[in-house]
């Protein structure tokens, strides 16, 4: 079964990348911004909330219309706030090996709240933008906090340059854990934390960002008097081919050192990916590399993923997710060399806009040893 959904999504992504290949090169909200401005959510959403190009430009121009100005909030007729819960059943099954190397199988049942999730984006001036957003991520009732941000727009004519400073989603516009159409999260490092600031922008058909971020550094070398956590350095650059975007990224992270000697243990990564869009089909095939650089780890971990989704009718009321990631660990001290893969098919209807179900079934696993866990899910989410 796992072997035919690899290939199934393998298939889907070639064809995907062929047809995009031949084809000719031309181109082509949260709901308080619906709301906002008497629109469709599909105007900005492939099926929410997976942003369409009309969506990611939207965002990247500080969440205004083409050629419009920001107001600020205060002159608008409702304060821009936006609500969003899940709430689901989850059935999850366990194959584990004891210390004799004996499976057995458990499983766990339970009624849950996935998430409730408060957002504010907007504008705030004639050209600055904002967001903030904070949520209840389980039913444990812990307030998280999330992204807290300004933007100051259009430093360069027409979005050519940004400059976007706070607490943000470090994030390539069609590949991110806010925009993803399943409950399981991306096992690659799609997603970076930023806390720091970032300069984008947005011309002639490329997209781009480099920004400066605090790293998680608790500890520096013994004799350190300070210890400066504005450290990690990101850039990625996005190309347009016609409907199709494709993209690389870099991200060069310091963690805590890991010899004495060390101010602090270097990770790099490198990104590419891109995102694939023929009718009622988009595609996102990605790979990630990351290489640990000191004298007690040398260790390089590889992700691969390919993701599908597919609107069964043309008014996009269902949609059909498949996604296949792999993390591939070499041999490193006692631990084997290790393989770690998630397979996810998902399942929505959207009674409206608005209001979505679904059913997702997820597999996690690896080549050796580990637990072979299958989670099945359904739930109803519902924004505001």
């Amino acid at each position: 079964m796992l072997r035919w959904i690899r290939s199934a999504l393998l298939m889907v992504a070639l064809v995907a990348l062929a047809i995009a290949w031949f084809m000719p090169r031309e181109s082509q909200t949260l709901p308080l911004f619906a709301r906002k401005y008497k629109m469709e959510c599909v105007q900005c959403h492939i099926a929410f909330p997976r942003l369409n190009k009309f969506g990611m430009e939207f965002r990247q121009r500080g969440y205004r219309l083409e050629g419009a100005d920001g107001t600020s909030p205060w002159e608008e007729d409702a304060f821009p706030l936006s609500l969003i819960g899940n709430v689901g059943f989850d059935y999850t099954s366990t194959n584990a090996a004891d210390s004799t190397g004996v499976r057995t199988t458990f499983a766990t049942s339970r009624f849950r709240q996935n998430a409730v999730e408060f957002h504010s984006a907007g504008t705030l001036a004639k050209r600055v933008s904002f967001r903030f957003d904070n949520a209840f991520t389980s039913d444990a009732g812990f307030l998280q906090s999330g992204q807290a941000w300004a933007q100051f727009d259009d430093l360069a004519r027409a979005g050519g340059l940004n400059l976007k400073a706070g607490v943000f989603d470090a994030e390539i516009p069609y590949i991110a854990s806010s925009r993803i159409t399943t409950q399981t999260d991306y096992l690659m490092p799609a997603t970076l934390d930023g806390e720091g600031i970032e300069l984008n922008g947005r011309q002639s058909g490329w997209w781009y960002a480099t920004g400066l971020v605090n790293s998680s550094r608790v500890v520096g070398k013994p004799d350190d008097k300070t210890l400066n956590n504005l450290e990690n350095g990101y850039a990625w650059l996005m190309r347009e081919v016609g409907p199709h975007y494709v993209t690389a990224r870099v991200f060069y992270d310091q963690q805590d050192p890991r010899a004495p000697d060390k101010h602090s243990s270097p990770v790099t990564q490198f990104d590419a990916s891109a995102m694939v869009n023929v009718p009622h089909v988009t595609v996102i095939p990605a790979f990630s590399y990351q290489k640990i650089s000191d004298p007690v780890a040398n260790d390089k971990n590889e992700f691969g993923m390919v993701e599908a989704l597919w609107l069964l009718d043309p008014n996009g009321w269902w949609a059909l997710t498949g996604r296949f990631e792999i993390e591939h660990m070499p041999k490193s001290g006692v631990s084997p060399e290790q393989d770690l893969n998630v397979e996810v098919i998902n399942l929505s209807h959207f009674l409206n806009r608005n209001v979505r179900l679904g059913a997702e079934w997820a597999h996690f696993g690896d080549n050796v040893q580990g637990p072979r866990i299958n989670e099945y899910q359904l739930y109803t989410q519902v924004g505001y």
